[in-house]
């Protein structure tokens, strides 16, 4: 485990990278020079090479990181247990390092559990992400699996922004709003209710038409900077908001104005039948 806290600020960057070696048992100890040829490398893995006579104070949040891990790695660990090691650091800074540390985890080869609150941080970092809630692991998988297949509705919400839409199950069909889904995973659903679960990229708008399928809506709020455009509805019969995700081109293409009332229309769902999780 490593965190900026752990280094020892009487002691340079060079010290505290070799403190580690210079505390082994005699017999096992390496020499001097190995000791110094050792730290260096590391240095020069993390790239603050030129660092090495500064002392922790003098060092930004993101270089102590990195010096931490250079120290951890001196032991020459099987194991590396990082507990939430960007998590003091700014945003700008935590996704540098997270990149960093994909490609430094890809060269070296060392198995390491990375322990995060921050959902997109697991998804860039892991080739495997447990999750976990309260204490009980809810999914196991790459992180296209669960993020493409939530195995509860606990992942499904904590895996990015969903909406959430209730509705009946019957016979394999899922019945919102008088437009039907058909969920294989629930052909022994009798007359039940459900939860669909819908990224807000998963849904596509159009103008309100009168008789047409979809979910009516009030379009309350839009972001539109850079490629996408982020827009906030407001459902017509309920003060329930839903987020829907368009491409700026898109979003362009149908022209709508602050107020006007939309249909809104999921083309990707996921149902979990009787759990209001």
């Amino acid at each position: 485990m490593f965190q900026h806290y752990a280094l020892f600020k009487h002691m340079t960057v060079f010290e505290n990278i070799a403190f580690g070696l210079r505390v082994k048992a005699r017999a096992i100890r390496p020499s001097e020079q190995e000791i110094q040829d050792k730290v260096h490398r590391l240095l020069n893995l993390v790239q603050l090479d030129w660092l090495h006579d500064r002392y922790p104070p003098q060092l930004s949040g993101g270089q102590r990181q990195r010096i931490a891990l250079a120290r951890a790695l001196a032991a020459d660990p099987r194991v590396l247990l990082l507990d939430e090691p960007f998590g003091a650091l700014d945003a700008k800074v935590r996704k540098e390092l997270r990149r960093w540390l994909r490609r430094l985890h890809d060269e070296l080869h060392v198995t390491s559990i990375f322990v995060t609150h921050d959902q997109e941080e697991a998804l860039e970092v892991a080739d495997r992400v447990v999750l976990m809630n309260k204490g009980k692991v809810e999914q196991i998988g790459s992180p296209a699996d669960v993020y493409n297949q939530p195995a509860s509705p606990f992942v499904y919400g904590f895996l990015g922004s969903v909406n959430i839409f209730q509705g009946g199950v019957h016979s394999g069909v899922f019945d919102l709003e008088g437009t039907r889904f058909t969920i294989p995973d629930h052909d022994d659903a009798q007359n039940a209710k459900g939860l669909a679960y819908v990224r807000p990229h998963d849904i596509d708008i159009t103008r309100y038409v009168t008789g047409e399928s979809g979910i009516a809506a009030q379009l309350k709020r839009v972001h539109a900077i850079g490629p996408l455009a982020q827009l906030e509805l407001q459902r017509t019969d309920s003060t329930e908001i839903i987020e829907v995700t368009l491409s700026s081109e898109r979003y362009a293409a149908l022209d709508l104005k602050e107020g006007e009332i939309i249909l809104a229309r999921p083309n990707k769902l996921r149902v979990f039948v009787n759990n209001a999780a």
